[in-house]
């Protein structure tokens, strides 16, 4: 028994060490991931040829990722944070789909010569693609551009 408890002081000394080696300067992430799989390798390890007869069903989570990820997903002030993201999808997919709307009514609607400017090109003496034409265009790649861009930013959150 004594040789041990004096094993297991010796590891927590060790232990104790390297948490504090680890507070002193910062550890890139994927430093902290491998030293963690390293870490939770030996003690289910340990556990399992500690624990043979008895029953296995208490394992704990190994990888710090999927840790994170569910924190994250259940935590009441994260409710705040996806509502808040639900409306600025929302905000900008009715933005581009308003847009786009906008900009099909300018290409189908006639108009007037008033607002038909200048003709860029000419399919027939009486028809052609003009200045009024080229701006729908442009309305409707900058609705395209919003609506994509709101579902983008969904999925980086």
């Amino acid at each position: 028994m004594g040789v041990e408890r004096d094993d297991f002081t010796e590891i927590n000394k060790s232990f104790d060490q390297f948490i504090t080696e680890l507070q002193k300067q910062p550890v890139p992430e994927n430093k902290i991931i491998e030293l963690s799989n390293k870490f939770h390798k030996v003690i289910r390890k340990k556990f399992n040829q500690q624990n043979d007869e008895k029953n296995n069903d208490i394992i704990p989570i190994m990888n710090l990722n999927i840790l994170k990820k569910e924190q994250k997903l259940f935590a009441k002030s994260n409710l705040q944070n996806k509502a808040r993201i639900w409306t600025e999808v929302l905000a900008l997919s009715s933005v581009g789909i308003l847009f786009i709307t906008i900009g099909f009514i300018l290409v189908i609607t006639p108009a007037s010569g008033e607002f038909e400017i200048a003709t860029i090109f000419y399919f027939n003496e009486y028809d052609g693609f003009t200045v009024m034409d080229m701006f729908a265009l442009v309305i409707i790649f900058i609705g395209i551009f919003f609506f994509i861009r709101a579902f983008i930013e969904k999925e980086k959150v």
